[in-house]
């Protein structure tokens, strides 16, 4: 309310001075502490970090955010061109930030834990991965994944003092002051040095385990999850290379993500399993192999991601029935004559598909000079469920232009097509040309 001055009229200068001040008045220091770290977690750590130097207020609420993300992506395009010594430097300022920030956490629990920069074999990260055990992390991520042009360095590798066992004894017995994953549900390795020993152990032994991806292990060759008791639902195995045989039995499993020799797996007893996606590089019978190995959940998959981009598949494809499918994703060689009877073959066999995913081949001047598929056509059919198709890497060559021709003749119900297209210097598509 306006105040009337002495005068007779009104003191709208002492009124705009009241206002301004309001407006001054630090809110968000005032809120409880649970708000403040729940906005502070959103941030970058080193954001959340950096708010302990506004007032004694904000001093420590960061060190209560359950959620601790080492991030060094940033720094990561830097670092490629840094010479060894320079390289070495960075390594130590890394640790010495995790360390640090370490030293200060004040929370009881944690939810995330990740650590992003590739430190080689260091005692640090024992430490690093005790503390996130002692404080029950529910996802932990190791991603050592970049690469050093100028410096080599080994892999990490859990030790047995960090798994709970002593040198001389096996997996299973473990020490009395073992510490565990009694908490941890999803574990996240990028180039960490597991073997089949070292896996099983951990999918045995993190009761509530539901999430594993590994990445670029050359240890692991064999891998066993057999069991209802197991809580495993997500599996990820990419970029191993020595892998022999994957075996999962009598499992819960609800989605699996393999790249690699698709003759190594051995899978039954999946009823839950609906979601597979397999990156395989065999000649002529990869479809014939990878089908065969997923007979067992074939009728209840939902989504299924094929990556057979090197395969030469000089014949008519046999697909089995989907019928239940409601996403597929190809990625597919357009350059070989039989693209488009597979593409075909794969739409009249998932009636009840809602989405497609192509990925095209990179471009190239053979694939640019390439003609129509030969005169063998597809088989002609109508598919009423089918509303959304995405086309990665598009370029408008012959063949592309003929690909999407057949989806959207077939697609009686098509509502949205996605192009994700590619800029070679290549003419220009119009609507015109695909609709002809």
């Amino acid at each position: 309310m306006v105040e009337p001055s002495s005068k007779g009229g009104y003191n709208l200068r002492k009124r705009k001075k009241k206002d301004v001040a309001d407006d001054m008045v630090d809110r968000i220091s005032g809120l409880p502490d649970e708000i403040l770290v729940s906005i502070l977690s959103l941030l970058p750590l080193k954001e959340a970090q950096a708010t302990s130097i506004l007032s004694r207020r904000w001093q420590y609420v960061w060190a209560y955010c359950t959620t601790l993300n080492f991030d060094a992506e940033k720094n990561l395009i830097r670092l490629h061109e840094l010479d060894r010594e320079a390289l070495e430097l960075e390594m130590c300022r890394y640790v010495i930030w995790v360390d640090s920030v370490l030293k200060q956490h004040r929370a009881l629990n944690i939810d995330r834990f990740r650590v992003s920069f590739n430190l080689g074999p260091r005692n640090c990260i024992d430490e690093w991965i005790q503390f996130a055990m002692r404080k029950g992390v529910q996802m932990l991520e190791l991603d050592f994944s970049a690469y050093f042009r100028y410096l080599l360095i080994g892999k990490y590798r859990f030790s047995n003092k960090l798994l709970g066992i002593s040198e001389t004894s096996g997996l299973k017995s473990l020490c009395s002051e073992y510490i565990g994953f009694k908490c941890l549900k999803v574990f996240d390795l990028k180039s960490v040095d597991v073997d089949q020993e070292v896996l099983e152990y951990f999918i045995s032994n993190c009761p509530v385990l539901e999430r594993l991806a590994v990445y670029g292990s050359s240890s692991l060759v064999n891998l066993r999850v057999v069991g209802h008791s197991i809580a495993l639902k997500y599996l990820v195995i990419r970029g191993c290379e020595n892998i022999k045989t994957i075996q999962i039995c009598d499992a819960n499993l609800v989605s699996f993500c393999y790249d690699g020799y698709v003759r190594n797996l051995v899978l039954s007893n999946l009823p839950l399993l609906v979601e597979v996606s397999i990156v395989g590089w065999l000649p002529h019978d990869f479809l014939e192999i990878t089908f065969f190995h997923l007979s067992c959940c074939l009728s209840q998959l939902e989504i299924l991601n094929l990556n057979y981009m090197k395969a030469c598949c000089e014949r008519d494809p046999v697909i089995p029935s989907l019928p239940n499918l409601k996403r597929l994703e190809l990625a597919i060689d357009d350059t070989e004559n039989f693209a488009l009877l597979h593409l075909a073959s794969f739409i009249k066999k998932a009636p009840y598909m809602h989405t497609l995913v192509l990925r095209l081949n990179r471009i190239s001047l053979s694939l640019i000079t390439k003609g129509p598929f030969p005169n063998k056509k597809a088989a002609k059919c109508s598919h009423y469920n089918l509303k959304v198709v995405e086309i990665i890497r598009f370029a408008g060559t012959k063949r592309q232009i003929e690909l999407v021709k057949y989806v959207m003749k077939t697609a009686i119900k098509l509502e949205k097509i996605v192009f994700n297209s590619v800029r070679h210097g290549l003419t220009g598509v119009t609507i015109q040309e695909l609709t002809d």
